[in-house]
């Protein structure tokens, strides 16, 4: 079963950072320079999570996964200008 997740990252260095990118447009959409919001089943979460372990230095690097129900993306609010988020055909405004 597919769950969403909303995905931040910190990146100290910019090559890394551009790795990191790269390979989070592969799983899911840009919502901010550094937050995505992924579709994802167990098996791709799994995937994700190891190609950004092989790019990120623990020590300096931060990636953050974070569970979010169907209900909780209905409720997130937005100040300024609004982005659209999809879930398996479903567009929530």
């Amino acid at each position: 079963m597919k769950r969403n997740y909303l995905v931040g990252y910190d990146i100290s260095d910019q090559k890394r950072l551009a790795k990191v990118a790269k390979v989070m447009t592969e799983f899911g959409s840009r919502i901010q320079y550094s937050f995505f919001h992924c579709f994802l089943a167990d098996g791709q979460k799994s995937r994700m999570k190891e190609r950004l372990t092989e790019i990120i230095k623990e020590g300096d690097d931060q990636v953050m996964i974070l569970p979010v129900s169907e209900r909780q993306l209905k409720e997130i609010e937005f100040v300024g200008f609004k982005i659209n988020l999809y879930m398996e055909g479903i567009i929530i405004v």
